[in-house]
């Protein structure tokens, strides 16, 4: 008995899982427009390791035709260096070629897609982050954008992981609040 109610508990948490994290979905030849998601530099102002990533991948997809424009978002959070500023410092240094808007107020992955939608308008894009972060933030852009992906590094560490797991939780209680109202 108590193994059927931990299966239907199980289920049932899965299910909602899939609701709130559907499959991303398939990424389209060209966009005009790719998202790449701002995280907190370190306290000296350097790229911590995230940004660095998030941002050689956004030239690896310039390169291989991704996208028209890079967008870059997000504002000073931990400190008085802006997220979105440091990362195209650091992609400028690399390809001074790709062109880059940079978004420099928002201070979570919601606020991300709110005020970069303010500048795409309703046109396709694409979401750049980590795997670890992939999956909620493309669960907020279908909030913004009726066409979108993401592309994704690979991200195994183990800070991330527990972080994003209370993420999504938060997320999805945000949801189901957003559903009963």
């Amino acid at each position: 008995m108590i193994v059927k109610i931990v299966c239907i508990i199980l289920l049932i948490l899965v299910l909602i899982y899939i609701y709130f994290f559907p499959p991303i979905p398939k990424r389209k030849k060209k966009y005009p427009y790719a998202l790449c998601l701002g995280c907190p530099n370190h306290n000296d102002g350097t790229l911590c390791t995230s940004q660095k990533k998030r941002s050689e991948l956004a030239i690896k997809a310039y390169d291989q035709g991704y996208y028209d424009t890079l967008i870059l978002s997000g504002g000073a959070v931990k400190n008085q260096y802006v997220e979105s500023k440091e990362m195209e410092k650091y992609i400028l240094e690399k390809r001074k070629d790709i062109p880059i808007i940079c978004e420099m107020e928002a201070r979570t992955t919601w606020e991300n897609f709110q005020n970069t939608k303010k500048i795409t308008g309703e046109v396709p894009i694409l979401v750049i982050t980590s795997q670890t972060h992939i999956k909620r933030a493309c669960a907020m852009a279908r909030s913004f954008y009726k066409e979108y992906s993401g592309i994704y590094y690979p991200d195994y560490k183990l800070k991330h992981i527990i972080r994003e797991f209370f993420a999504r939780l938060i997320y999805i209680r945000y949801e189901i609040a957003k559903k009963i109202k």
